[in-house]
């Protein structure tokens, strides 16, 4: 009954490796896609400027200018904030990543336990088994060795 317990815990642990190990997965897959995005920003940054320096050797009123200008300090911003989530994703992955870690110990901590207790059930099948078959032997020598009639 104690056993039948104890599976059913390791059977619930298991599922929580799993769970984790999907939460760690999805963590790590949205940082991925968040540093895409940091890198997409900044490469539209570089066009942006390449596109205002070729526009600038021919000449750009005020305006225009200051339009770019607003524009860059627009994506600047973006940029800044961006990297500031990903503080925040980077923190996500570690923890996730800690949790399946610890999760994962405990599982296997359990399945110690499971292997440990399946060792000493044999072991008792084991000496119930020997003693039958010494009970067993003591009978038949009794039997033979008493007289017949």
């Amino acid at each position: 009954m104690a056993r039948d317990a104890l599976q059913l815990v390791y059977e619930q642990r298991e599922k929580q490796v799993e769970q984790a190990l999907y939460a760690y997965q999805k963590s790590q897959k949205m940082l991925f896609e968040q540093r895409k995005q940091l890198q997409n920003l900044s490469q539209y940054r570089q066009q942006y400027i390449s596109q205002l320096t070729a526009k600038g050797g021919e000449g750009l009123s005020i305006s225009e200018l200051a339009k770019y200008q607003r524009f860059i300090m627009q994506i600047d911003e973006g940029i800044t904030n961006q990297q500031q989530s990903m503080v925040k994703f980077e923190y996500d992955v570690q923890a996730s990543k800690k949790h399946w870690l610890d999760s994962q110990v405990s599982c296997k901590a359990l399945l110690m336990l499971l292997e440990k207790k399946a060792q000493q059930n044999a072991k008792i099948a084991d000496r119930k088994e020997q003693q039958l078959l010494d009970e067993f032997s003591t009978f038949q020598f009794f039997q033979k060795s008493a007289p017949r009639r």
